[in-house]
């Protein structure tokens, strides 16, 4: 297996002079099931490996940050490192922790970062850059990830986030045999994956192939695994939920189950990520705009 760094080192070199495309913020990159990640240019490419990997790794005005995330034999994420301004947090286990402090009670305010339940996920915000990492907890480990960027940066970024692995080497002709082998796993034919993803053609349109593939690969050797295997459905639906075709059908196709939420709290598929108070009664949709899976009273 070859490592994530040679990866990233090849990438780097084969994406010079490639223009970037007109982006719009928040902007997000997205790690989720087995190694599925689709970087801010909005493509779709998969990683089998349990070697660390950088996600993103950039300097804006002077404050360094590096994401880095490793895999475990379940194939979701079980050790992530979030480092911002010196400042490390590391998840793992479930657990949460912050430079010493383990396991932090949330919220959790930091001069340089906050965390706090967002829906159904945990969230951090950077207070020094313009940056966001959101997370989905499940047992055994983390089944999605992924890093907002709130304005664009006065530096380009490094990682898995910041390339397009599978365009780049698909177009190439290096005789890198070891790369090829990495996005192009051979895997057993799911009836489930492209009976879900024909509700989405018109959605998906071009990308659908590439979304099958990636659906595929997502799911071999993890089958059983309904973290790995939902998680994929879900940033779909995520993605084509304004399309009409499989909002409300995609569970009963899948057999993907609704997630629990703590007490009597009922959950949503869409809603504000917090919960009205008495203290704060009104949702703030500027800030805190709608937003998928959350649990409400």
């Amino acid at each position: 297996t070859m490592s994530c760094r040679r990866v990233l080192a090849l990438s780097a070199l084969l994406s010079l002079g490639i223009k970037k495309n007109t982006r719009f913020y928040p902007d997000s990159c997205r790690s989720f099931g087995s190694g599925a990640v689709q970087p801010f240019n909005g493509t779709l490419f998969h990683v089998r490996s349990d070697c660390t990997c950088t996600l993103t790794s950039f300097t804006h005005n002077r404050v360094d940050c590096t994401i880095t995330t490793r895999r475990g034999r379940n194939g979701l994420q079980e050790h992530v490192e979030i480092l911002i301004n010196r400042i490390r947090t590391v998840l793992h286990n479930g657990s949460i922790q912050v430079e010493e402090t383990k396991n932090v009670p949330l919220p959790f305010d930091h001069m340089y970062q906050h965390i706090f339940p967002f829906g159904i996920y945990t969230k951090l915000r950077s207070s020094v850059i313009p940056l966001s990492v959101v997370w989905h907890s499940v047992p055994g480990g983390i089944d999605t990830l992924w890093i907002e960027i709130e304005q664009e940066l006065d530096t380009d970024m490094e990682g898995l986030c910041g390339t397009h692995l599978r365009s780049i080497t698909s177009e190439t002709h290096f005789g890198f045999s070891e790369i090829f082998s990495l996005f192009t796993h051979f895997v057993l034919f799911s009836q489930g994956c492209r009976e879900f993803l024909s509700f989405t053609l018109d959605c998906l349109t071009h990308m659908t192939s590439d979304y099958i593939n990636v659906c595929e690969e997502n799911m071999y050797n993890y089958e059983q695994n309904e973290f790995i295997r939902c998680s994929f459905f879900q940033e779909v639906v995520r993605q084509c939920k304004h399309m009409g075709h499989i909002g409300d059908k995609w569970r009963r196709i899948t057999q993907c189950r609704e997630p629990t939420c703590p007490g009597d709290l009922l959950y949503v598929e869409e809603g504000a990520a917090f919960i009205p108070s008495c203290l704060n009664p009104k949702i703030d949709t500027l800030h805190h705009p709608p937003f998928k899976l959350h649990c409400l009273w």
